[in-house]
C-alpha cells in the first residue's frame, strides 16, 4: 500500500513537471563546460575555414575546432543518458529541433556530394556543437539567476574582448606598422610574402588600416559579439537599477553595472565596424519600440507584433529587390570600396547557387567554388560570400537555409508572442546555492583562460623580463578583464531566490531577441556569424532567450525503456556515438595535421626521408582530405629546387601527389596548375597543358593560369591558340587594373597581379604572333 502511494506521489510530480532524478552536480559541471569553450572561442583567434594549402596552421586549427564542438555535443548526449540512466528524462522542447532536423537532413546531403568532403564533415561538426550547447543550456538555466550568471560571464568576455581592442587601437597596431617600416623584409619573409608583388599590397593596405578585431579575425566578427555582449550588459543594468530602485543592493553596484556596460559598448566602437554599428542602432531602436509597445499597450503587443512583422518582411524584401535592381545597373551597390566588392561576391554566389540549386556545393566547399564564378576583375578571392543568406543557400541549399531560419525564428516568434509571466517552476531536488555556483563558474572560466590560453599560445621571447611581460600582457591582463567585468556586474552573489516571478523576463526577451536580430543584419553584409567565437554566443544569447520564456513551463516527460536492457542499451547508442565522432571525424584531422606539423619540422632539418613518411602516413589516415597529399607534393618540389642534381624522379612523385590531391578535390584549380607545372618540368608539355587548360577551367578570372597556359601552347607547336590565351590574360589583367585605380585612385602606380614582366611579355607575344 505505502509502495502504490510512493508510485502516485512520483506520477503527480511527472504531470507537475517536476524533475525526480537522482541529485548531481551533473548540470553545474556541463554548465561550466559550456562557458569554458564560450571563453576559449572568444579570446583565441580560431579560423578553422583558414585556407591550409598556404597557412600550415590551418588544419591544427580544424583539430581545435573539432575538439571543443566534439565537448559540446557529447555533453548533450551526456546530459541526455544522466535523465535516462535516472529513471526518466524530463526535455524542455526549445523550437530548435524541427529545424535541426531539417538542417542536418541539408548538411548530409549537401555533404555527399560536396567535392572536398572532409572539409564539408569538419564545418557540419563545428557548426553543430554551438546549437548542441543551446539545446542543453535550455534544460539547465531553470532559474533567472542562473541566466543571469550566463549574461555575465558574457558580460566579463565583452570587457575582455574591448581590452583587447583598445590594446591594438592604441598600442599594438602603432608598434606592428613601426617595425615593419624599420625592417618590411624580416616581416614579408616570415609570412612568405615577395617584395612588389599583388599579396605584398594586400598586406600592406590591411597593416595600414588599422583593423581592430581583439581576438577575431576581422572587426566586423568583434562587432557582432560586442553587439551581443552589450545586450547582455543591457539586461543586467535593468536589473541592477530595479534592485537599487527595491533597495536590495547598494547604489554603488548600479554604477559597477553602467561602468561594465559602457565598457562593452566602448568595444564596439572601437572596432570601427560600420555595418556593425549601423545593426546595433537598428536594434536599438527596434528595442525601443517593442519595449515601448510593452509598457504602454500591454493587451495589443501580440497584434502590433503581427503586423510589424509583414513590415518589417515588406521592407526588407523592398530594400533587397532595389539593391539587386541597382547592382545590376551600375555593376557595384551604393557606397565605398566594400560594397563594389561585396556585388561582386554577391553576384558570383548567384551564379554559383544557379549551378547547384537543390544540394549546394557543400559545406566547407565555397572557397573551392568561388573561383569557377569570380570576376575577372576582382581583386582578390573570398572563402565566403559577405552574407549569411548567401553563405547557408550557396553550401547547404535551399533547404538548409529554410532549416537554419526556423532554427533561430521559430523561437523568437515563440518569445514575441507569449512571453514568460507565470511562476517558473523550480526543480524538486537539491541544487548546488546560486551562491557558491556562481563563484565556481566564475573561477572555472578564469581558470580556463589562463590554462587554456598558456597552452595554446607558446610564448616567443628569450629572455626573463619579456617572457614575462608576455605572461602579463597576453595571458595575465585577460584573465584579470573578465574578473573585473564579471564582478561588476554579477557581485554581490545572489542566494537561491525564493522569489517565483521575474520582472526583468519580458525585457529580456526584448533585448536578446532585437540583439539576435541586430546580428543576423550586420551578417546581411559579413561572414562574421560563422566565425566560431561569434557562432558560440549567438546561440547561448538564444539559449538564455529560450530558457526564460520556458521557466514557467514543465518539461516533457520522455518515457525509456524498461528493463534489464535499458541501461546497456543506452550506453550503447552513447559508445557507438562517441566510437562514430572520434574514428570518422576527430582522428582523420588529427592525423593529417600531426603528420604536416612532423614533416615540416623534419624537413626544416634536411630529414627528406622522415617527411615523407609523415606525409605518406597522414595521407593514408584520412582518404578524403587532399591537404596532405597537396603538402607532399610540394615537399617533392622543394627538395627538387634544392638539390643539386636535377632529379626527375622526385618531380614524378610531386606529380603522383598533386593528382592524388585532385582526385580528392576536383573542383580545386590549385592542384591541377601544380600538377600541370611539374609536368612542365619533366618536359611533358601535352601534359602541362591539358593541366593548366583543367586549372583555367576552374579558375577562369586567373592571368596567371592563362600566361602559363599560353607559354605551354607555344612549346607544343600551338600559336594559335597561344595567341588566344595570350589575349585572354592580358584581358583579365587589364580589367583588373582599370577596376584598381577606379578603387585606389590616389595611387600613382598599378600594382600587378600578373607580374610586370610576364605582363610586357604577354603584350609583345600577342604582337608577334598577330603578324
Amino acid at each position: 500500500m505505502r509502495e502504490g502511494k510512493n508510485t502516485g506521489k512520483k506520477e503527480g510530480e511527472r504531470r507537475s513537471g517536476l524533475l525526480t532524478v537522482s541529485p548531481s552536480y551533473l548540470p553545474p559541471l556541463l554548465l561550466g563546460l559550456c562557458l569554458c569553450v564560450l571563453a576559449l572561442r572568444v579570446t583565441y583567434t580560431e579560423s578553422p575555414t583558414a585556407q591550409v594549402f598556404t597557412m600550415a596552421g590551418g588544419f591544427t586549427d580544424m583539430v581545435y575546432s573539432l575538439t571543443l564542438s566534439g565537448l559540446l555535443i557529447f555533453a548533450l548526449v551526456l546530459w541526455v543518458l544522466w535523465g535516462v540512466l535516472g529513471g526518466r528524462l524530463v526535455y524542455r522542447f526549445t523550437g530548435i529541433e524541427i529545424g535541426l532536423a531539417v538542417f542536418v537532413i541539408a548538411a548530409v546531403i549537401s555533404t555527399c556530394g560536396a567535392s572536398d568532403k572532409r572539409a564539408a564533415i569538419s564545418q557540419v561538426v563545428v557548426l553543430l556543437g554551438p546549437i548542441c550547447a543551446a539545446l542543453l543550456l535550455v534544460q539547465i538555466l531553470d532559474r533567472p539567476a542562473k541566466v543571469r550568471v550566463v549574461l555575465a560571464v558574457l558580460v566579463g568576455l565583452g570587457i575582455v574582448s574591448a581590452y583587447q581592442c583598445a590594446e591594438q587601437f592604441f598600442l599594438s597596431n602603432t608598434i606592428t606598422i613601426e617595425q615593419y617600416e624599420k625592417n618590411p623584409q624580416m616581416l614579408l619573409d616570415s609570412l612568405g610574402i615577395e617584395t612588389g608583388t599583388f599579396q605584398h599590397f594586400l598586406f600592406e593596405h590591411r597593416l595600414y588600416s588599422r583593423g581592430v578585431g581583439g581576438f577575431f579575425t576581422t572587426s566586423n566578427s568583434a562587432a557582432s559579439f560586442a553587439i551581443l555582449a552589450c545586450a547582455a550588459a543591457a539586461i543586467l543594468l535593468v536589473r541592477r537599477f530595479q534592485e537599487c530602485k527595491a533597495r536590495a543592493v547598494a547604489p554603488r553596484y548600479g554604477l559597477f553595472a553602467a561602468l561594465a556596460s559602457l565598457i562593452v559598448a566602448s568595444g564596439l566602437l572601437l572596432t570601427q565596424s560600420k555595418g556593425g554599428i549601423l545593426a546595433f542602432l537598428t536594434g536599438l531602436a527596434l528595442c525601443g519600440l517593442l519595449l515601448g509597445i510593452h509598457r504602454w499597450l500591454p493587451a495589443q503587443k501580440r497584434r502590433m507584433v503581427a503586423i510589424l512583422i509583414p513590415i518589417a518582411l515588406l521592407l526588407a524584401a523592398g530594400t533587397g529587390c532595389a539593391m539587386v535592381h541597382y547592382g545590376m545597373k551600375h555593376g557595384r551597390l551604393p557606397g565605398g570600396n566594400s560594397m563594389l566588392v561585396r556585388w561582386q561576391y554577391w553576384a558570383a554566389s548567384a551564379k554559383m547557387y544557379a549551378d547547384h540549386r537543390l544540394t549546394g556545393v557543400g559545406p566547407g566547399n565555397f572557397s573551392n567554388y568561388y573561383t569557377h564564378y569570380k570576376p575577372a576583375a576582382a581583386l582578390e578571392s573570398v572563402a565566403d560570400p559577405h552574407n549569411f543568406l548567401l553563405s547557408l543557400i550557396t553550401q547547404y541549399g535551399p533547404l538548409g537555409l529554410i532549416g537554419f531560419l526556423a532554427m533561430v525564428f521559430v523561437p523568437l516568434w515563440r518569445s514575441a508572442v507569449a512571453p514568460a509571466t507565470a511562476p517558473p517552476i523550480l526543480s524538486a531536488q537539491p541544487q548546488p546555492s546560486l551562491r557558491r555556483l556562481a563563484p565556481a563558474l566564475m573561477l572555472a572560466v578564469c581558470a580556463c583562460l589562463l590554462l587554456g590560453r598558456l597552452l595554446l599560445i607558446p610564448f616567443a621571447g628569450d629572455t626573463s623580463d619579456v617572457l614575462l611581460y608576455e605572461l602579463i600582457t597576453v595571458h595575465v591582463a585577460p584573465v584579470a578583464a573578465f574578473l573585473i567585468g564579471f564582478l561588476l556586474v554579477a557581485s554581490p552573489f545572489p542566494e537561491q531566490s525564493r522569489r517565483q516571478t521575474d520582472s526583468t523576463s519580458p525585457v529580456l526577451l526584448t533585448i536578446l531577441g532585437c540583439a539576435v536580430l541586430a546580428v543576423l543584419l550586420h551578417n546581411l553584409i559579413d561572414f562574421a556569424l560563422f566565425e566560431p567565437g561569434v557562432w558560440m554566443a549567438f546561440w547561448i544569447v538564444i539559449a538564455c532567450l529560450i530558457a526564460t520564456r520556458l521557466q514557467e513551463q514543465a518539461g516533457l516527460p520522455i518515457t525509456t525503456l524498461r528493463g534489464r536492457a535499458r541501461k546497456p542499451l543506452t550506453v550503447g547508442i552513447a559508445v557507438v556515438l562517441f566510437g562514430a565522432y572520434f574514428l570518422y571525424v576527430w582522428v582523420p584531422a588529427y592525423d593529417t595535421a600531426t603528420g604536416i606539423q612532423q614533416a615540416q619540422h623534419a624537413a626544416s632539418v634536411g630529414s627528406y626521408d622522415v617527411a615523407h613518411q609523415d606525409l605518406e602516413a597522414a595521407t593514408r589516415a584520412d582518404l578524403l582530405s587532399p591537404v596532405a597529399a597537396n603538402f607532399h607534393g610540394r615537399l617533392y618540389l622543394q627538395q627538387y629546387e634544392q638539390t643539386r642534381g636535377k632529379q626527375s624522379a622526385l618531380l614524378e612523385e610531386a606529380a603522383r601527389c598533386f593528382g592524388e590531391a585532385a582526385q580528392r578535390n576536383p573542383a580545386d584549380y590549385k592542384n591541377y596548375e601544380k600538377l600541370a607545372a611539374v609536368y612542365g618540368r619533366l618536359g611533358h608539355a601535352q601534359k602541362a597543358y591539358e593541366g593548366y587548360l583543367k586549372a583555367a577551367g576552374l579558375y577562369p578570372g586567373c592571368e596567371r593560369i592563362w600566361f602559363e597556359l599560353a607559354q605551354t601552347a607555344e612549346q607544343i607547336g600551338k600559336p594559335g591558340l597561344a595567341l588566344c590565351h595570350y589575349t585572354k590574360a592580358v584581358e583579365i589583367e587589364d580589367s583588373y587594373r582599370r577596376q584598381f585605380r577606379q578603387m585606389y585612385p590616389d595611387r600613382e602606380k598599378v600594382v600587378s597581379r600578373l607580374g610586370d614582366n610576364e605582363y610586357q611579355r604577354a603584350r609583345r607575344r600577342i604582337e608577334e604572333l598577330s603578324k
